[in-house]
């Protein structure tokens, strides 16, 4: 895998994460766990291919 390609999933990771605080602020709660999730999936992902 390219670096690029490992950038590009540390990026997606970020953004839910940034998703996840912004849901947090607003108290709902399922959609914090999921974006949360998304965003640890996608931030192992990038390290795996890195």
């Amino acid at each position: 895998m390219s670096y690029g390609r490992y950038r590009d999933w540390l990026e997606e990771a970020v953004d839910d994460l940034e998703a996840a605080r912004r849901l947090f602020e607003h108290g709902m709660w399922s959609k914090v766990c999921f974006f949360s999730h998304q965003a640890a999936e996608k931030a192992l992902k990038a390290l795996c291919i890195k």
